[in-house]
């Protein structure tokens, strides 16, 4: 299952320029987590210069930044709610499936780490 919930709001420099946030409400068997996104300024179409501070045009370069920014942080959210599975599985007495889990976290953080490092040289 998988529900979206979305919300926006303006720059308030009369570019047309928004925010962009919206929730997933996901279902893996049988339990419900929400998690909520941003996408703070992106824009798909070129405006002229407004001064607001921010860039309207939409080159490659940019999108491909603004999705990498936005993977990192996805990417993030998750490792932090698989340790949190692997947390409640200790609870339950399931270190053996726990400790897979949390070798799976380690791998996000080593490919988040990558993923910053890559970010911080395109911006």
């Amino acid at each position: 299952m998988h529900v979206t919930n979305e919300e926006h709001s303006h720059c308030g420099c009369g570019c047309g320029g928004h925010d962009h946030e919206h929730s997933h409400e996901h279902a893996h068997d049988g339990v419900t987590h929400t998690h909520a996104h941003t996408h703070e300024g992106e824009h798909d179409h070129e405006h002229a210069h407004c001064g607001c501070g921010h860039d309207h045009g939409a080159q490659p370069k940019d999108e491909d930044t603004a999705v990498l920014a936005y993977m990192l942080d996805h990417n993030k959210h998750h490792a932090r709610e698989l340790a949190e599975i692997a947390k409640h599985l200790r609870e339950q007495g399931k270190d053996d499936a726990a400790a897979q889990i949390e070798k799976g976290v380690e791998d996000f953080e080593k490919g988040n780490m990558r993923l910053s490092i890559a970010l911080s040289l395109v911006q």
